[in-house]
């Protein structure tokens, strides 16, 4: 039963410190407010800043900002009193009103904010300004003059209560302060009345207040839930009902709270469970979208989170704004533990954990957390995986990507083949590579893989692709192009390698799909319109591909009319253009990456990638999983036999030699005769060796000489050993296998020949 505002006119004023304070008060609140001001600036302003504030706005409006930059950086240097800076701007724009219209601070700020020449000196002036409302409306001798004055009939209560709105939240725990205090009791009522008519911007700091106990703090709670409930925003309620079940809550108080609960409609609280509806709240924080919110003002402006003390009342820590609502539903859950709440609580606070680290700013600390506490990761990995199962299965429907890989990586250190599928959401593992975000597919896969499953699951197919698509990430994007005429879909691959991409195709929709095995991974499939019905039987084959489901898809069209620019508008993996110039389709294939989520890997994280497939393949080779089939990465392996980076040729060869199949020791040994680095040539002579061991000699003729001239001729005698290895693991028939002998000792071999600084000095 959310509702809205009693008085939205409450709302607007309470928003407006943006705004010069005079253009948002009428004359007699004006008037009223001139000693609160005066009050809360340390000193007078002087002369030199009311003169450069002058400048600079004179030189803003008239496009002078060579000049205004100058002005500006003036103002600047009285960056360390921004009450002063704040009171120069609002003084200057009430004496050069016209007609009682002052100019808009906020509009002209944000104006020249736009402007090269000034927005950098603006951008720090507009900081100083925010700290400067914000150290005004928490002065406490402001807020003291407000309260008190909030007694002194009906003009100084309007007056004080709208003064007392500009500080918002920030005057709450002084409000409630004097309510604890029995010799300030002549102020109780008018705070009491004050309370409710702050309305929403009191509500963060007063469901805070609710946990202060103790029966002096009788009347003080009274007061509290009894606004609660008379503000009427129904994420009180939890805390109300909390409160009216407390069996260690004096009788008054729980009476109140019932009362409360009774106006607001919410029911009895001895039928309600306080447990599930903090969980319901905790869900609302989450998705932001809670009526209990931080007074922020100010794009730059730090939120409040509230605490109760029991030696200093109301205390808040300042955090970063973009993480408010993760930290309140942090709360929310904890409240829904502590009462008796189960599975949904527990991890909810995980994703919220989660999700409070991703959304942290960079550089920034979150002060809520105590200096040694664990990361999200700690907590995660002590839950286990049926909650971050819930965990994962929640960012997945809300795609955000990064709380997703949190998750996972956190399922990875835990996850084995008899925790695999926990609790409701033990898909979520699985449904994980069907994200569009190819780093989120990654991950899941190498969380099953990691895994060693033993019993056979849905989506088991997706595994090893994922796989060998991550080997083969280089860092250089790939595009697969599809026409309907060769002459056409062969110009766009040419345009395209050469403006750097890693470009296949062929024309119509069944060879280009087997044209993506050209590739080591499918980034972007681009298709022309001319396909016609094809089109669409190629999305749907592309969405049951592995390699090619996660692929963001450009349909190049003939007219802007096109049926699939109306569908790209809610196609996230759709986009469209009628660019058909090579060198002009970079920024179009950038965009739609974009718009898909997939966005391109640097080289560093490529490599990390193919390294930690490259290893986790070769682990499920070792491991004999029969689940996951290692013959969906065979063209993947063997296009690495060929990759520039040793370690990802290694575990290429390592699993190929644990693979039965026809192609690997032709490829092996073509590997391992080409240029590369002795070690990697002794790992694939082994690797050959191994293979033949195990499966039998499927190499013969030219390609046993092959290996024979580098057992006899290799100049690193640890490649010749290998070969050598290789070549006995063939299991060669008698002539064959006797020829090195017979070679050497005839003399035909250069083994049979002594060193030349062995031979007698007549030879030489």
């Amino acid at each position: 039963m959310v509702r809205l505002p009693r008085n939205l006119s409450r709302v607007a004023i309470a928003c407006s410190l943006a705004l010069p304070l005079a253009s948002v008060l009428p004359a007699w609140a004006q008037d009223a407010a001139a000693p609160a001001a005066a009050a809360a600036a340390p000193a007078p302003v002087s002369e030199e800043l009311q003169r450069a504030v002058a400048n600079y706005w004179h030189y803003g409006k008239i496009a002078r900002y060579d000049l205004q930059a100058a002005e500006g950086e003036k103002i600047l240097a009285h960056a360390s009193d921004p009450v002063a800076v704040l009171n120069a701007f609002n003084q200057h724009l009430e004496s050069t009103a016209f007609n009682g219209q002052t100019d808009n601070l906020q509009q002209w700020m944000l104006r020249w904010q736009g402007i090269e020449q000034v927005a950098d000196v603006t951008n720090k002036i507009s900081a100083v300004l925010n700290a400067g409302r914000t150290e005004f409306r928490a002065d406490p001798a402001f807020i003291q003059e407000q309260i008190e004055r909030l007694s002194t009939g009906a003009r100084g209560y309007e007056g004080g209560v709208n003064e007392l709105r500009k500080s918002g939240e920030l005057a709450v725990p002084m409000m409630i302060d004097y309510l604890r205090d029995p010799g300030k009791r002549e102020f109780h009522s008018a705070i009491r009345r004050a309370l409710r008519d702050m309305d929403r911007a009191a509500l963060n700091p007063l469901v805070a207040a609710t946990e202060m106990s103790g029966q002096a703090n009788t009347e003080a709670l009274i007061a509290v839930v009894t606004a609660i409930g008379d503000i009427g925003y129904d994420d009180g309620v939890p805390y109300l009902v909390r409160v009216a079940n407390d069996e260690k809550a004096t009788g008054p108080v729980r009476e109140a709270a019932r009362q409360s609960l009774a106006r607001m409609g919410a029911g009895n609280p001895s039928d309600l469970n306080a447990a599930n509806l903090f969980t319901d709240l905790a869900e609302k924080f989450y998705y932001e979208n809670a009526s209990i919110t931080s007074d922020v003002r100010g794009a730059d402006q730090p939120a409040n989170v509230w605490y109760w003390s029991t030696d200093r009342g109301l205390v808040r820590r300042a955090v970063p704004a973009p993480i408010f609502n993760e930290i309140m539903a942090l709360r929310a859950a904890e409240y829904a533990l502590k009462l008796g709440g189960g599975e949904n609580a527990q991890s909810l606070w995980l994703a919220a954990n989660y999700k409070r680290e991703a959304e942290l700013p960079q550089g920034a600390t979150d002060p809520t957390r105590a200096e040694n506490q664990p990361a999200a990761h700690y907590y995660g990995v002590t839950s286990g995986t049926q909650y971050l199962n819930n965990a994962l299965a929640r960012s997945l429907r809300d795609r955000n990507s990064a709380v997703a890989l949190r998750v996972i990586k956190s399922l990875q250190d835990i996850v084995g083949r008899n925790n695999l599928f926990q609790g409701p959401s033990s898909s979520a593992l699985v449904d994980s590579m069907n994200s569009s975000d190819r780093l989120v597919r990654f991950e899941a896969a190498f969380a099953l893989a990691e895994a060693l499953p033993q019993q056979p699951f849905e989506g088991q197919d997706r595994v090893v692709p994922l796989l060998a698509e991550a080997l083969g990430q280089t860092g250089s994007p790939s595009v697969l192009v599809i026409g309907a005429d060769a002459g056409t879909t062969n110009a766009l691959i040419e345009g395209l390698a050469g403006a750097g991409y890693t470009t296949a195709g062929a024309a119509g929709a069944d060879a280009g799909i087997s044209a993506a095995a050209q590739l080591p991974a499918v980034d972007v499939i681009l298709i022309s319109e001319d396909l016609g019905a094809d089109i669409d039987r190629l999305f749907a084959a592309a969405s049951q591909n592995p390699r090619l489901s996660g692929a963001s898809r450009i349909v190049i069209t003939n007219t802007a009319g096109s049926p699939f620019a109306a569908r790209a508008v809610n196609d996230r993996m759709l986009s469209v253009t009628q660019v058909t110039d090579p060198g002009a389709l970079k920024p179009v294939i950038d965009a739609a990456r974009a718009k898909g989520q997939s966005a391109p890997l640097d080289e560093e994280l490529a490599n990390t990638y193919a390294t930690r497939a490259g290893e986790l393949l070769e682990n499920l080779a070792i491991s004999n999983v029969q689940v996951l089939d290692l013959l969906a990465a065979e063209q993947a392996l063997l296009a690495a036999l060929n990759d520039p980076r040793p370690d990802v040729v290694k575990s290429a060869g390592a699993v190929l030699a644990r693979m039965n199949v026809e192609s690997v020791q032709p490829a092996l040994l073509a590997a391992a005769s080409g240029e590369k680095p002795d070690d990697v040539k002794i790992s694939l002579y082994k690797n050959l060796a191994q293979n033949a061991a195990a499966f039998g000699r499927q190499i013969e003729g030219q390609q046993v000489q092959t290996l024979e001239q580098t057992v006899v001729d290799a100049q690193n005698l640890e490649v010749r050993a290998a070969a050598a290895e290789a070549r006995g693991a063939l299991n060669l028939p008698v002539e064959q296998a006797k020829s090195l002998i017979i070679n050497q000792s005839t003399g035909t071999s250069p083994l049979s020949a002594p060193a030349a600084a062995e031979q007698p000095a007549a030879a030489r």
